[in-house]
């Protein structure tokens, strides 16, 4: 099969939502990310901000703190999909993945493709849906925990 990276990109991201819905959180964190990154590097290509360039500065400002991408990734924006991706250091360990990191995952990905596009598939189009139907009790998924 000869594809370009935006169309293995799009599958990629379609069959993510599609596990999302299915809630396998394990392949829907991986493929959204693994998208993403693809739509990150021809944002970057073309000049454009990524969402995860804007969601490093948004931290940094908000919370008045320096810190590099790499270590913004590794122990706040990526951790969930970098502990499925990666075993060097944490091989024996074990890990909640949740639909909040599915959630994060997708609406990262979702505004790359759309930049990139100008469109979206059918699939994205359900999800939006669903998400703006379930705000509610999706907005609850990233409230703090009492007494954490």
């Amino acid at each position: 099969m000869i594809i370009s990276k935006l169309d293995a990109a799009k599958i990629q991201l379609d069959s993510a939502i599609d596990h999302y819905f299915r809630g396998n959180h394990v392949c829907a964190v991986t493929l959204a990310g693994a998208a993403e990154d693809i739509f990150a590097g021809l944002l970057k290509a073309s000049g454009q901000q990524t969402p995860f360039e804007f969601l490093h500065d948004w931290y940094q400002n908000n919370y008045n703190t320096s810190i590099s991408k790499n270590d913004f990734s590794r122990r706040i924006a990526n951790l969930g999909r970098n502990w499925l991706k990666h075993a060097e250091e944490d091989a024996d360990t074990k890990f909640d993945i949740t639909e909040g990191d599915s959630i994060m995952m997708l609406i990262r990905a979702l505004p790359c493709y759309h930049k990139l596009t100008k469109s979206h598939s059918e699939i994205m189009e359900e999800f939006f849906q669903y998400f703006k139907t379930d705000i509610a009790r999706i907005s609850k998924l990233f409230e703090p925990v009492q007494g954490a």
